[in-house]
């Protein structure tokens, strides 16, 4: 009968499981540095992606459009992200414009009754309360419905 030789005995404590600095250590680490995107330096997102090459963090708007079209996001995009009110992309911008609120984007433009041209927000607020909508209730950014309504608490008539 061959004898062949034992493998040398494994350690107690796999070095993965427990560290060799002591516990108080991670405690005194300093405080780590705010995720932003790579591309953006946004510093929230609902999702955070990977750059596939470079592996560096992108935001979600990023790295779906990295994604979808094998290009960085355009600085145009990410700007229009940014926009925080300011009406300066209105000022340059050129076509038809709202005669209440003066804005250029809508889904939809309508008609008051003596023909002025109204944005969407407006001409509904108009049909609806037989009123001009408050200016105070204007958004620089047209927020599409939720695609799924929520039939269990509507009852049919």
């Amino acid at each position: 009968m061959h004898q062949f030789p034992l493998p040398p005995p494994l350690p107690l404590h796999h070095p993965a499981k427990y560290p060799l600095y002591p516990p108080d250590a991670a405690l005194s680490t300093p405080p780590a540095k705010q995720k932003s995107c790579s591309h953006c330096h946004a510093t929230t997102t609902p999702l955070w992606r990977r750059e596939p090459v470079t592996l560096k963090p992108l935001c979600n708007a990023c790295g779906l459009y990295l994604q979808q079209r094998n290009k960085l996001r355009p600085q145009e995009l990410i700007d229009a992200d940014l926009d925080d009110g300011s009406e300066e992309s209105d000022k340059d911008a050129t076509g038809p414009e709202c005669s209440h609120c003066h804005t250029r984007h809508t889904s939809v433009w309508r008609r008051s009754k003596t023909g002025e041209q109204l944005c969407n927000a407006c001409g509904v607020y108009l049909r609806l309360r037989g009123r001009d909508r408050p200016l105070s209730l204007k958004r620089n950014k047209i927020k599409p419905r939720s695609k799924h309504r929520d039939t269990g608490s509507i009852s049919p008539k």
